[in-house]
């Protein structure tokens, strides 16, 4: 049995007749014929969804979830089976097959043979509620384009099967999460195909969305055209940014945010104790017992005058020495800053760091202000500064939206270029040809 390529073992007998006790005694003693195939092209738990058989499939499957991805017949995997078995009626049915998909959550990107999902399979089928519980599902775990946006071998997406088949509940839940406007293999949309075979009810959900015909957007700007087109400025930009935050390993972000965090932390307490300290309150003759005798004594040689014609609070050290000093610690901290904002992953929560490090920024510069000289080299270090800092983190707040444009994955923006797509999918001009371009150059550079 081990040798034979297919062959029907006694544990396929086991599953096909629903004995559990057997079926799972058979499978500790020989974990591997749980994925042989049998004479048909079928496993043990497609046998055991086959023949209805919905406790024993549960438990082979909790004995080892990765007999959901065993691909039979056609590609087939037991949880397209048990998806196209899933009537609209059959409640256990999508039981089982709600179960399946929480025992082995990867199983849901699978394909056939066909490179059909197992939406498409359902869809197929005409199983509209099984198709809503499987989008339901998606959308919880975060995997929409993993699976909605993938292309069979006609380059249909869902939502075409949805239109074509007339599932009109699964395309009410479908046309919310992904691109309205993707052609299939005949340049046909799925309002499209909701127009060749009559599905009303399909044809008014995408028209209510803003779907539109094939006639009616602009034909997407193919690889081969892209490679033979001139490169433009924001191309080689983007393209730099790529390299560079290719080669940024995990390794090296630690070991710069380390050294930048050092160099904040020194930079910072520069402001909050400069060398020399600063001048307090006026009252020189009671205050001047009270500081370091080191402090009192360059106060005394200063001399009463120069002691009050000096702002509470500022400097102590010579404006010749503070030129050079103040420039140099107020620009490492704002490139440092500046280092970090960039460095630092933009998640939610890292997102909320970057705001915590702009208001750290405004403390120093209102420190600074407060303890500098009043001059033009203050007042340029403190503007150039401020728009370094304000301007990174505007840079990092625009790159996001920008990748959501260009990137078709699942993340935390993946809406924004859902939006952008069917807005926009009709409209032409340099904009839009540019977003083509970005897109098809950023699909070029991940090319392993």
């Amino acid at each position: 049995m081990e040798e034979a390529k297919f062959a029907e073992t006694p544990l396929h007998k086991a599953a096909a007749v629903g004995n559990t006790e057997v079926a799972l005694e058979i499978l500790s003693l020989m974990p591997s014929l749980g994925r042989k195939l049998d004479t048909g092209g079928w496993s043990a738990l497609h046998l055991a969804i086959e023949g209805a058989h919905r406790d024993t499939a549960r438990f082979m499957a909790r004995f080892d979830k990765m007999l959901v991805r065993v691909k039979g017949k056609n590609g087939m995997t037991p949880l397209m089976q048990c998806a196209a078995r899933a009537g609209n009626e059959d409640d256990r049915e999508r039981e089982l097959l709600a179960r399946l998909l929480i025992m082995c959550p990867e199983s849901v990107t699978d394909v056939n043979n066909l490179n059909q999902t197992v939406v498409h399979v359902a869809l197929v089928n005409q199983r509209c509620n099984t198709v809503c519980m499987l989008v339901d599902w998606l959308r919880r775990r975060n995997q929409i384009t993993a699976v909605l946006s993938v292309k069979d071998l006609n380059g249909n997406t869902a939502l075409h099967a949805a239109a074509q088949f007339g599932c009109a509940m699964g395309a009410e839940k479908i046309v919310k999460l992904v691109k309205l406007n993707r052609l299939n293999s005949n340049k046909m949309t799925a309002l499209d195909l909701a127009i060749k075979y009559n599905q009303t009810a399909v044809k008014k959900i995408l028209a209510d969305k803003g779907a539109k015909e094939s006639m009616d957007i602009s034909i997407p700007l193919t690889t081969t055209d892209y490679v033979l087109t001139k490169s433009t400025l924001p191309e080689k930009i983007s393209r730099d940014y790529y390299y560079l935050s290719v080669q940024l390993t995990l390794e090296m972000r630690n070991t710069i945010l380390v050294v930048a965090t050092l160099i904040v932390s020194a930079t910072y307490q520069g402001v909050l104790q400069p060398p020399g300290g600063v001048y307090p309150a006026p009252d020189p003759e009671t205050l001047v017992n009270r500081l370091h005798p080191s402090m009192g004594r360059r106060l005394l040689q200063l001399g009463e005058d120069s002691w009050k014609k000096h702002v509470a609070g500022q400097m102590v050290m010579e404006k010749s020495k503070y030129r050079y000093f103040m420039p140099s610690n107020t620009f490492a901290f704002a490139l440092s800053v500046v280092i970090v904002i960039f460095v630092v992953p933009g998640t939610p929560v890292f997102l909320i760091l970057h705001i915590c490090l702009v208001f750290m920024c405004i403390s120093y510069l209102l420190a600074l202000d407060a303890i500098s000289y009043y001059t033009g080299i203050s007042n340029m270090i403190f503007y150039m500064s401020l728009y370094a800092i304000v301007g990174a983190y505007v840079v990092k707040l625009l790159y996001y939206p920008v990748k959501a444009l260009l990137v078709d994955e699942d993340w935390w923006l993946r809406g924004l270029s859902v939006k952008f797509a069917n807005r926009c999918s009709g409209t032409k001009g340099k904009f839009s040809d540019a977003v083509m371009k970005m897109k098809k150059q950023h699909t070029v550079l991940r090319l392993n």
